[in-house]
């Protein structure tokens, strides 16, 4: 079950070391104005700190999401401070984004809990242009099982709702080798960690994980019409829950033609050590092409043999003016439950907006600015995903089209992924614990529309389904409409309809209707 926490009650350690950041970055913020007056030089390198806070209070016909005839009417108060820290020049690169949210049940039993939402990534400089250290963290609330209950809100009291926190930290050098080579040497860091819960009929499933790898790679001078490249690399992932440790080693080479600025192939070759179905050391090759006859179009594909499941990657993004498209499709071997491939409300706006601003920091504040006036969740991707336990191989076809007018904002996604377990069956919980091989299919619409400078709304209906062998399937729908009113430069208020609908015939027929209706004020400072 999601972890819950008493107000009153001390948080636990995760949650402290969040509000704790939050408040060191606060901290920092609130001596920024006095800084700024006496000396503009943070301004110069591109420093910028927003802090903001909204409150929105729901009101639900079934808070926990029960058949009908036992729901559960509750009202939800929701208080979230958070920051924004933006930096687009000088050493230090990136965004840190945090918000914690803290929840209040009224006419309900539930207890009041908090919740914390990261999104950051920053990228420094150490020595430059040869030493950098890429960071990446990300909390969210995530699904534990594809066949447990799905909701459409984190507010909501799901068993199979978890809060995920992972933390990346990859430095790398990189260099010429006295003209003849350039090479890159990098070392990555993961940490996952999860709140404990439940659903579905499943026991607990911590999905704890770490994960540690090493690279070089070496590559022949630019500019040359025939290139070559060699590259080393060992992983190795271990998850908590189940004990399964999977390590993976390679040397491959490659040669590459390039025979103008718009194409390249490439062939390559070599041997990689595996031990999804015990140790065995075994020679892959493969093949690639990129063609690139625009700055508004790629077409990338690769293919690669393995003994485990070869892997192949074909994608397509093409921008017009007002209109963006990705296309994808995919077979890799995966160590988390991240989905590949299908673009967010965010990315898709990026892809379309790189014409017409180049910078990345700035081009992120703009994307933000049209979703928030919107009222589109920039995180919305269709599939609630899982957490697994255990390595997967993961074939995935993914297809994302945006609309971007003057008045008009409209995002289109659909997918299809088939997840198969490699090697034996884990010991723990998850949904590979207990069928080979999962399928979901989802599909999101969500439109967004300006009425006024002042005023506008948005509509948005997903649905996924997710099915497993002897096990059954599950299907999820959801339908959320809302009104947003600029109050002023940095104020907004909004008021919105939710109803969802989910149907279980794979474990314990858990199905249930809910519908609510929102408002929130929001103010950033």
């Amino acid at each position: 079950m999601t972890r819950a926490t008493d107000l009153n009650r001390r948080p636990p350690m995760p949650l402290r070391r969040a509000a704790c950041a939050t408040m060191a970055a606060l901290a920092v913020l609130a001596h920024a104005p006095a800084r700024s007056q006496e000396d503009t030089s943070g301004a110069r390198r591109g420093w910028s700190f927003e802090p903001r806070v909204s409150v929105t209070e729901t009101w639900t016909d079934n808070l926990q999401l029960a058949p009908s005839g036992s729901r559960d009417k509750a009202l939800i108060t929701a208080v979230s401070p958070g920051i924004s820290i933006t930096s687009n020049s000088g050493a230090i690169k990136g965004n840190f984004d945090y918000q914690l949210d803290g929840l209040i049940y009224t006419k309900s039993e539930r207890s009041s809990r908090v919740q914390n939402q990261l999104n950051s990534r920053l990228l420094a400089e150490v020595v430059p242009q040869a030493l950098f250290v890429d960071v990446r963290g990300n909390i969210s609330q995530q699904s534990i099982s594809s066949f447990g209950q799905q909701s459409s809100s984190n507010e909501l009291d799901n068993p199979n709702r978890t809060e995920v926190r992972t933390l990346q930290v990859s430095p790398y050098w990189r260099g010429n080798l006295a003209g003849v080579a350039s090479f890159e040497l990098r070392a990555t860091g993961v940490m996952r960690d999860s709140s404990d819960g439940g659903g579905g009929g499943l026991a607990a499933n911590s999905g704890d994980s770490k994960q540690g790898s090493l690279s070089l790679s070496l590559a022949g001078p630019q500019g040359r019409a025939i290139n070559w490249g060699l590259s080393a690399s060992t992983q190795r992932t271990h998850f908590e829950q189940t004990g399964v440790d999977n390590r993976t080693s390679s040397v491959v080479g490659s040669l590459y033609w390039i025979p103008d600025v718009d194409w390249m192939f490439g062939v390559n070759a070599g041997r990689e050590r595996s031990d999804y179905f015990g140790s065995e050391t075994t020679t892959i090759y493969g093949a690639s092409a990129r063609w690139t006859p625009s700055a508004r179009t790629k077409l990338d594909a690769d293919w690669q043999h393995h003994s485990y499941g070869n892997s192949h990657n074909v994608s397509l993004e093409h921008r017009m003016p007002s209109i963006s498209l990705r296309a994808s499709s995919s077979q890799s071997v995966q160590t988390n439950d991240t989905p590949t491939g299908q673009a967010t409300n965010y990315q898709l706006l990026d892809l379309q907006f790189q014409g017409l601003q180049p910078d990345p920091v700035k081009r992120d504040a703009l994307v933000r600015s049209v979703l928030a006036a919107m009222g589109l969740s920039p995180d919305a991707l269709t599939g609630n995903g899982f957490i697994s336990n255990s390595a997967m191989l993961q074939r995935r076809t993914d297809l994302s089209i945006g609309y971007n007018g003057p008045r008009l904002v409209a995002m289109l996604g659909v997918n299809d992924s088939m997840n198969r377990r490699l090697g034996v069956s884990p010991t723990g919980t998850g949904d590979l614990a207990l069928t080979d091989r999962l399928r979901q299919r989802g599909a999101s619409i969500s439109l967004g529309y300006r009425f006024t400078p002042l005023a506008s709304g948005s509509l948005s209906l997903t649905r996924q389904h997710s099915s497993g062998d002897q096990i059954g399937s599950t299907d999820a729908k959801s339908l959320l409409a809302n009104v947003t009113l600029r109050l002023g430069p940095r104020a907004d208020a909004s008021i919105g309809l939710r109803h969802s609908t989910y149907s279980d015939n794979a474990f314990s027929n858990s199905g249930y209707r809910e519908n609510a209706v929102y408002a929130s004020l929001s103010q950033r400072f």
